[in-house]
């Protein structure tokens, strides 16, 4: 299986539109089949919403300003009673003319199995586990890009994500050249730093080396910095590399194999980042983020080539998305062509 890639074919999916009340913005229910089967029927349908102005899906369109579409990401956790500052950010970018999608990532909000809390499995996976997350959140909107395509007439997709939305839209928009311009909110990379210099390290229960004896006798601290002493050449081998090669197994790559210590380095943001222009993103991170540290997102700012980056004195919170200044900067920067 082909990493962050999946066979472009027709498959069911439902569209519905929900609020046929006379207003500025069409809104749909979307329901598609993931192209990646965890095997758990209700994580395996992708549901979404889509605010579409009027004006903005009509083929005789020819302002493209008029043709923006920007898919938001949320982040870890989130909870359906938790949704307004989302809901507030789609509302000021349809205010702007700019169509929104909110898409469920697995295993949360309506893709929650019964009996869990949206996100909760995620605090027990290891670092296979987690790539198989990453790959299923990145093929997904990859599959609502080919639905919005087939059905409108978007001339530029956009995609913004919160926190660990911030990381799957990054990796997303690296293996999909359909994707203008990304939005990356306090976000970051390197697992390490993610893991253990923030608030993450008393919440993360996974472990991705249980049953290995040449751990047994360190803590999982110093195990992780053993491991992840190989990423900088993994980063190095990975840049050689076009992702149109990479397997899940990375059969067929032993140089590439070898650095890969742990798979959670195939789902690291920094490993994909040098695929993007810089003059198409938007970082905004927290000076108060308890987890994402500092280092995690300067990192990334790196690797992406310094875009542009705006630090915010905020907590680590979708409250951003309600930030005035916050939602400015995110407007100029899509609209500016």
């Amino acid at each position: 299986m082909k990493l962050y890639h999946y066979n472009h074919i027709e498959s069911d999916y439902k569209l519905e539109e929900i609020d046929k009340e006379d207003g500025s913005v069409k809104k749909y229910k979307l329901s598609y089949r993931s192209p990646y089967k965890t095997g758990i029927a209700i994580n395996d349908t992708v549901y979404a919403e889509l605010f579409i102005n009027k004006e903005n899906g009509k083929k005789n369109i020819s302002d493209s300003k008029n043709k923006n579409f920007l898919i938001l990401v949320h982040g870890f956790s989130t909870r359906k009673k938790k949704l307004s500052n989302y809901y507030h950010f789609i509302n000021k970018m349809n205010e702007n003319n700019i169509s929104c999608g909110f898409i469920n990532m697995p295993f949360h909000l309506n893709r929650t199995p019964p009996g869990e809390k949206s996100g909760e499995r995620l605090i027990y996976y290891n670092d296979t586990e987690t790539l198989y997350f990453f790959h299923q959140c990145v093929i997904d909107v990859k599959k609502l890009i080919d639905i919005l395509l087939k059905n409108f007439s978007f001339k530029k997709i956009f995609i913004c994500g919160v926190s660990l939305g911030g990381m799957v839209s990054l990796i997303t928009m690296a293996n999909d050249n359909r994707i203008n311009k990304g939005v990356f909110l306090i976000s970051g990379g390197n697992w390490e730093e993610i893991h253990w210099k923030g608030i993450l390290r008393f919440a993360l229960k996974g472990n991705c080396t249980y049953g290995e004896k040449k751990y047994e006798d360190k803590t999982n601290r110093e195990v992780c910095r053993e491991i992840y002493s190989s990423f900088p050449n993994f980063l190095k081998k990975i840049k050689e590399i076009k992702y149109e090669k990479i397997r899940m197994d990375l059969k067929g790559l032993p140089d590439l194999k070898k650095v890969t210590t742990k798979m959670c380095f195939l789902c690291d943001p920094l490993a994909f980042a040098h695929r993007i222009k810089p003059k198409k993103v938007l970082m905004i991170n927290s000076t108060f983020d308890f987890y994402f540290p500092k280092n995690s997102s300067l990192q990334l700012w790196e690797e992406l080539g310094r875009p542009k980056i705006c630090w915010l004195n905020k907590l680590h919170s979708s409250s951003i998305l309600n930030d005035k200044k916050v939602i400015k900067e995110i407007k100029h920067f899509l609209l500016d062509t």
